[in-house]
């Protein structure tokens, strides 16, 4: 079974690409357009890769699209991959011309956080803190290693935290409910 990433992407392209694609997904999601096969789900990622012409065995297509929506100059796109970022994003940048496609991926259960955005044009977050501390679940995202540890210190109540101190503190928290995980997500090409 695998584990499910969320992936945002944010596609840049001529406004005609970006119609093209949204008006595929609405085909197959919403106007009941066949897909690939009658194994495949409607939300399916080869879908699209499939209706443009593209060789879904030649990509590992692996995710599911949960919304597409379409502004002036950006399709924006949220996504369930097995785990982490699938092809998808390749795909549509070699199809089509001058299209860029930023993604930032996050699947906790093998940590993988990771972006492409490495200006921060729309995703800035460079730091995830996890945690649950005496019950109370918490979920925070910061451009900075600096903006999270003090956000963590705050947590603990002290006046602050080292990266090797949080390290050593979840070892002593390893068989306990409470729990801080600290991310930082990997810039990747």
């Amino acid at each position: 079974m695998a584990n499910w990433a969320s992936t945002s992407y944010r596609i840049e392209s001529k406004q005609k690409d970006l119609q093209e694609i949204y008006d595929l997904f609405m085909e197959f999601n919403e106007n009941g357009r066949t897909p690939f096969d009658n194994l495949t789900d409607k939300n399916w990622e080869g879908n699209i890769v499939w209706a443009l012409g593209g060789d879904t065995n030649n990509y590992y297509l692996r995710g599911f699209i949960q919304s597409c929506e379409i502004s002036e100059g950006m399709l924006s796109i949220e996504a369930e991959e097995a785990w982490g970022a699938s092809d998808f994003r390749h795909f549509l940048e070699n199809h089509y011309k001058d299209m860029k496609v930023y993604f930032m991926v996050e699947e906790d259960g093998d940590c993988v956080y990771a972006t492409n955005d490495s200006e921060g044009k729309y995703f800035s977050c460079r730091f995830v803190v996890d945690s649950c501390l005496d019950g109370a679940y918490d979920y925070e995202c910061f451009n900075t290693e600096k903006e999270a540890l003090h956000y963590i210190a705050e947590l603990l109540e002290v006046d602050s935290i080292s990266v090797e101190q949080l390290e050593t503190w979840q070892k002593y928290h390893e068989k306990e409910d409470d729990y801080l995980y600290f991310n930082e997500y990997k810039i990747v090409a």
